[in-house]
């Protein structure tokens, strides 16, 4: 489970979800509280009620995020008043109101039992395309030989071409592949940067993904956007997972971590010189390469390295037959522990343009789909999204790469955490978004400084810092993996950075992180900022 502060600790047994939690939070050294000892504790919220299999930074399948948060809700509720005079309500936790809950569709299938599923109520008319292993489209042209993972608006496979080689399939729903295709950001997108990008020539072309074909399936849930890829590894967020350790505890190594920025800012430049806005970087819209030869392996080898699929029949509640609509069975993704660092390339690729457009023709309706703790203040207050909107989340995506935990930790994940966090590490938000942050005075006087701890009266007081100070923090706490070691794309547990480098990267994500647009530099002067040069 978390310390309070959002790091790792081995307090739950998140490989194993037949063992519960053991009851309590414990606080690492960097933990936010009364007291900083490692051996400090606080009852855990999950403790003695579910049994959950949890790891930071992976997506929790919508079919357990429900029950996961329902029982956060009553757990923190009774935590919270134990601790504070606070009640929930100042807290967000994406559930809503308790009638949005009851005025929720009843589900029609079984939770899963397996770990990285897509969410099972998907499969309907509009919804998922069913699809099993040994499932052949495009007339015969791709075979699907095992998952790769999912999404909200696609599920994501491992296909074979004509030709013998592996591929990415990424399926998407028919809902979701009913507009012309122009108008379908995955697609249209990344064929007019490729267009855009072919006529100013080959610079970073081959770290900007684009479907090398695409075509449309049609299924009992209707048509569905198929589009094919080449096939890359795991992404940056999930290479950096570490359950059971402090967070950070795995992180690129340095050189290569300064490379795939590199390699990231140089595409983001291009997109933006073209007039684009990616709209979702994150660290899990990174992947790496897989090495050539994995493209050409046999389906026995592909079994052998990666297991054979994982699979589980799907029950409806009332036990009545599932129909056309869904699969017979639910398939597990490959663990990405499997792609171990020898079946990988140092070199990535910028995914997922879902939620991309033309700076000069944004959608109508537009709303932000950037995760939390990456949003701009104009996009998280003003629903706002443009070039500068891409600065700031690859501000944030440049942190985590490089610390391997995110700068605006939040440890229960709400827009009044987020907020807490990153005024506490860059000062009192401007007007009118100062005045809009309903709750600050929890934490922060009127001039954006923390309180007293005794005078914030939380669970989780806010605690001044700032970008060099997270820099200098990074090793610190390192941790070893149980068994082996992490690998040679990693860095060395206990590498501390340099008082350089700490210096030069404060100062480049503080420039990126100006809280008014208009003050951010732009994608130019990240390409040449003096910290691609260190040694």
């Amino acid at each position: 489970m978390y310390c309070p502060c959002g790091r790792w600790t081995r307090s739950c047994l998140e490989k194993d979800a037949s063992q519960a939690c053991d009851g309590k939070f414990r606080m690492c050294q960097r933990g936010i509280g009364r007291s900083k000892r490692s051996d400090d504790s606080l009852p855990c919220p999950l403790a003695s009620s579910w049994r959950l299999s949890i790891a930071h930074s992976q997506i929790i399948a919508p079919s357990n995020l429900l029950r996961l948060s329902l029982v956060c809700y009553y757990h923190m509720s009774v935590l919270l008043r134990v601790s504070t005079s606070y009640s929930l309500s100042t807290l967000r936790l994406g559930l809503g109101s308790t009638s949005s809950l009851s005025s929720m569709p009843p589900s029609r299938f079984r939770p899963s039992r397996l770990d990285n599923v897509e969410y099972v109520e998907g499969y309907r008319p509009g919804g998922f395309h069913p699809v099993a292993i040994g499932d052949v489209f495009a007339q015969g042209r791709y075979r699907v030989v095992h998952k790769l993972g999912f999404g909200g608006s696609s599920t994501i496979w491992l296909a074979r071409n004509r030709p013998g080689k592996l591929v990415t399939l990424k399926v998407m729903r028919a809902e979701d592949s009913s507009k012309p295709v122009g108008d379908i950001p995955d697609l249209a997108v990344p064929l007019k940067l490729s267009e855009y990008l072919h006529a100013k020539g080959p610079v970073a072309r081959s770290n900007i993904q684009t479907p090398e074909d695409y075509f449309t399936e049609n299924g009992p849930n209707g048509s569905h956007l198929c589009l094919v890829y080449e096939l890359a590894g795991p992404s940056i967020l999930s290479m950096a997972d570490c359950p059971g350790r402090v967070i950070g505890s795995r992180r690129l190594r340095k050189d290569l971590a300064r490379k795939v920025i590199k390699q990231l800012v140089c595409a983001v430049e291009l997109m933006h010189t073209g007039s684009f806005v990616h709209g979702d970087l994150t660290t899990s819209n990174i992947l790496f390469r897989v090495a050539e030869n994995v493209q050409n392996w046999s389906d026995d080898e592909v079994y052998l390295n990666f297991g054979q699929p994982e699979t589980e029949e799907i029950e409806t509640r009332d036990r009545s037959p599932s129909g056309p609509h869904a699969p017979s069975q639910l398939i597990a993704q490959i663990d990405n522990a499997s792609f171990h660092y020898t079946l990988l390339q140092e070199d990535s690729l910028l995914i997922d343009f879902g939620q991309s457009f033309s700076k000069f023709h944004p959608p109508t309706g537009y709303e932000p789909a950037t995760v939390p703790h990456y949003l701009s203040p104009e996009a998280r207050f003003e629903g706002r999204i443009g070039l500068p909107s891409d600065v700031w989340a690859l501000a944030c995506t440049i942190f985590q790469i490089r610390a391997g935990f995110p700068l605006f930790e939040a440890f229960l994940g709400g827009n009044d955490e987020v907020l807490k966090e990153i005024v506490a590490t860059l000062g009192k938000l401007p007007e009118p978004w100062w005045g809009t942050f309903k709750n600050r005075h929890l934490w922060f006087d009127e001039d954006g400084k923390p309180k007293a701890p005794e005078l914030q009266q939380v669970l989780l007081p806010a605690e001044k810092t700032s970008i060099q100070q997270q820099l200098a923090s990074i090793g610190s706490q390192d941790e070893p993996p149980a068994t082996g070691y992490d690998g040679a794309m990693m860095e060395r547990l206990g590498t501390r950075l340099d008082k350089v480098e700490i210096q030069l990267l404060g100062d480049l994500l503080e420039k990126m992180l100006r809280y008014r647009p208009q003050d951010r530099i732009e994608m130019s002067e990240v390409v040449g900022h003096p910290w691609f040069a260190l040694e």
